[in-house]
């Protein structure tokens, strides 16, 4: 019950840094879309931050994330770089697999089978009537005509598709770069304060043994 209690207290203060730092920030930005960043998981603290815009959120979760990692100093510096080496590939496969492509896919098929059909019923509905010859050509050239801006119509959205898409892919790329460099710097650090932690141990051992 007591370390519940500490566990609650420690979130709150948490909490209440997070706030601070929501609002003594001049822009909110956040580079990639919040399922695919590196964070903890901090659900239990979600009813108390339903205040705090989103962005500045995923912000705090990152930054949360990084602190989290390199803050227990008996760790190797080794096993924490392979630690955040693997959460960023499982990122990056969960990008990968994301099946916006696939959607997209789907909602073209079903879009080329519902006209291909309605066309086929016009045409169908057509040929049971007795036309003229001037009629005949005006349907057809008025088919072949919807035909190629329907086409022309999915052709255009697929372009705009995949173009967004490269830019999910850069913006990807980008965000796993920046993440990079920020845990190499403070993976520098870390491994300083490891070494110093190891030193101050050992003279502390050291000191003991000849009390």
């Amino acid at each position: 019950m007591i370390l519940a209690l500490k566990c609650w207290i420690l979130g709150c203060v948490v909490l209440t840094n997070l706030v601070g730092t929501a609002h003594a920030a001049d822009e909110d930005t956040t580079l990639v879309d919040g399922k695919y960043s590196l964070k903890a998981d901090r659900e239990a603290l979600e009813a108390l931050r339903k205040n705090i815009p989103v962005e500045r959120q995923n912000q705090n979760d990152e930054k949360a994330f990084m602190d989290q990692m390199m803050s227990d100093l008996s760790k190797s510096p080794a096993d924490v770089r392979n630690q955040f080496t693997s959460i960023l590939n499982r990122k990056r496969e969960q990008f990968s697999k994301d099946k916006l492509r696939d959607d997209f896919n789907k909602v073209q098929k079903d879009e080329r089978e519902a006209y291909t059909k309605k066309a086929a019923d016009e045409r169908k509905a057509f040929a049971s009537k007795k036309t003229t010859p001037e009629e005949r050509k005006t349907f057809f050239e008025d088919q072949d005509a919807r035909r190629n801006d329907f086409y022309q119509g999915q052709k255009d959205r697929r372009e705009s598709f995949e173009s967004d898409m490269r830019d999910k892919r850069k913006t990807f790329d980008d965000y796993a770069r920046a993440k990079t460099d920020e845990f190499n710097q403070l993976h520098r650090d870390f491994t300083k304060r490891v070494e110093e932690n190891k030193k101050a141990l050992a003279d502390q051992k050291k000191l003991a043994e000849e009390k």
